[in-house]
């Protein structure tokens, strides 16, 4: 594997990739050639430790919404709008489970918009998420609280330097 080494579980490829897919996108100084190869690359791996999990013993003691995490329809959409928002400047995304949540973004609120994000205003920041959802109590939650049961990816651009992304877990 050329873009892939060493990796063992579905979060180590899930990260490994958008370091890659922000790094190597066509609108930060990367090709698309480079992308398609990493797709191409990341949808066999991604099968393979998929179907390797499966067959696991561990996998049949799961629930239903833990094996939710692994479905490969979601995967890809959020892989489709994480490398769609690789192109909007200064602007902060963290994905949170099967939720992307974005801030530091006023001037891009309509492309956002047309996306399919939806504007949380006690939060002040736009989400999508790809799964259903039922909230489970009248109060509010903070993002700290979402962070700390679901654990979150960051990927901010750093505005100092134009042609590099940062990104920390």
């Amino acid at each position: 594997m050329k873009w892939f080494n060493s990796i063992n579980t579905l979060d180590e490829l899930r990260k490994t990739y958008r370091k890659l897919a922000v790094k190597y996108h066509p609108d930060n100084g990367g090709s698309e050639d480079a992308i398609k190869e990493i797709n191409a690359e990341y949808d066999i791996l991604f099968q393979k430790l998929k179907n390797n999990f499966e067959h696991q013993d561990t996998c049949k003691n799961t629930t239903a919404r833990q094996k939710q995490q692994y479905d490969w329809q979601k995967d890809e959409q959020i892989r489709n709008i994480i490398i769609q928002l690789a192109a909007f400047k200064g602007i902060t995304v963290e994905i949170i489970g099967v939720w992307i949540w974005v801030s530091n973004c006023y001037e891009y609120r309509k492309e956002l918009k047309q996306l399919g994000f939806h504007w949380a205003g006690k939060k002040q920041m736009w989400y999508m998420h790809f799964d259903s959802f039922h909230k489970y109590g009248s109060k509010p939650v903070s993002m700290n609280h979402i962070r700390s049961k679901y654990g979150s990816v960051e990927i901010r651009y750093n505005a100092e330097k134009e042609e590099s992304r940062r990104i920390t877990s």
